[in-house]
């Protein structure tokens, strides 16, 4: 069918809301709703739809028969229909079963947020010369105005969403943050890296704020942003990313002292404060940084890289009984954070990097691999049934292919 003039909007990123023609669509049922959830992944799927095994496998009716899958789904939809009718959608037909795939509507163009975004950054990546990167990478990140339906944390289709989406808005902030710099625009870098870390404050883009706040002269502001910093980390995180006493580093008059005394304090801000212990963790930006170095140096050296992804799931992690216990989960990341430092060794590093996952790189890992990950699985082997959790393990090699293919 020919779509008609205008349409539906719909945005993912922050929250679920929806537009017909510039007029807001009120949604009153609970999102979390298999329902609703059905009405996101398909209004997301867009003209491509998604085939009705695929749709059943997102919705994760685990243990069911099939053709009880299959009734579950159709009385999702009935609901789905009858929402939509309540709703005051526009006249057309929606939730659409042809020939096994399904649709949101073919009658009215549909565009997201994510859609922009996704073709924006198509267009980066296949044109890094082109003229317009910069216009492009500020509307990526003007976009994106939080998480992926942040309401779906427990839901595995989602974290995937949001893990894609965080990581090319963390992308595409780093690139343009480049270019800015390059000319030295630190005003507009600041707004940047401003929105950046209220969005997502745990990135650690304080550390850009105070660049081009020290590139202005503005020191009392920098040193107020690394107090604060310094504050909310430690409380929340038991870490402390930037240097307490980040002010005597500001001053204007310390500009003026010798090359050997600035050398002596680089390599004591360079330094750890105590004696290394265990592996090393950092924050998911820097990872990618460190990854990214050590494949150039294996390329050298020969030394083989490892990337471990350890995701813990099970019933304990997805049932809602955990979204309903604060804290529950976040105990259960510290607990297998403290075993997984002790297991890994301290040239090895380690972030988070999502509510349920950790990332490893081991470092000169040739022949000690396989013992090691061996080692590693029998180490949390008491964790997993103290918290009827498995620790699932997925292993990757880092290689000159990765950095070549690597975002």
């Amino acid at each position: 069918m020919e779509a008609q003039r205008g349409g539906f909007y719909v945005k993912f990123l922050g929250g679920f809301f929806l537009e017909f023609e510039g007029k807001s669509i009120k949604v009153t049922k609970n999102l979390k709703q298999k329902s609703m959830q059905i009405l996101q992944i398909l209004i997301k799927a867009g003209s491509e739809g998604i085939s009705r095994n695929r749709l059943i496998e997102m919705l994760e009716w685990k243990g069911d028969h099939h053709e009880k899958k299959l009734n579950n789904l159709r009385c999702q939809t009935c609901k789905l229909r009858r929402f939509i009718c309540e709703a005051g959608f526009p006249e057309g037909s929606y939730i659409l079963n042809l020939k096994g795939q399904y649709y949101f509507n073919l009658d009215y163009k549909t565009e997201t947020d994510i859609g922009k975004m996704d073709k924006l950054y198509k267009k980066l990546r296949s044109q890094p010369d082109s003229e317009n990167r910069e216009a492009w990478l500020l509307e990526i990140i003007n976009l994106y105005q939080g998480e992926f339906l942040p309401f779906l944390t427990a839901e595995e289709w989602a974290v995937v969403e949001n893990a894609h989406y965080h990581s090319i808005y963390t992308w595409s902030v780093t690139s343009l943050c480049q270019i800015l710099r390059e000319r030295s625009d630190y005003a507009k870098m600041l707004q940047v890296s401003t929105k950046a870390s209220q969005i997502h404050p745990y990135d650690q883009w304080q550390a850009v704020q105070i660049e081009c706040l020290i590139a202005q002269n503005k020191y009392r502001d920098a040193a107020e942003i690394s107090e604060k910093a310094n504050e909310v980390f430690a409380k929340e995180l038991g870490i402390v990313p930037f240097q307490k006493k980040m002010e005597r580093f500001l001053e204007p008059k310390r500009k003026a002292k010798q090359d050997r005394e600035i050398m002596v304090q680089v390599m004591e801000s360079l330094s750890e404060k105590a004696m290394p212990c265990g592996a090393y963790q950092c924050s998911y930006s820097s990872f990618i940084d460190i990854c990214r170095f050590l494949v150039r140096v294996s390329e050298r050296t020969g030394e083989k890289l490892l990337l471990l992804l350890c995701t813990l799931c099970g019933t304990q992690v997805n049932s809602e009984e955990i979204k309903k216990e604060n804290g529950k989960l976040e105990q259960q990341m510290e607990q297998f954070r403290n075993i997984l430092s002790g297991l890994i060794r301290n040239h090895d590093i380690y972030t988070q990097y999502s509510k349920n996952q950790f990332l490893v790189l081991l470092t000169m890992a040739g022949k000690e691999a396989a013992p090691l990950v061996k080692r590693l699985c029998q180490g949390w082997a008491e964790f997993e049934e103290k918290e009827s959790i498995t620790v699932k393990l997925e292993i990757q090699t880092l290689d000159t292919f990765f950095r070549k293919e690597a975002i």
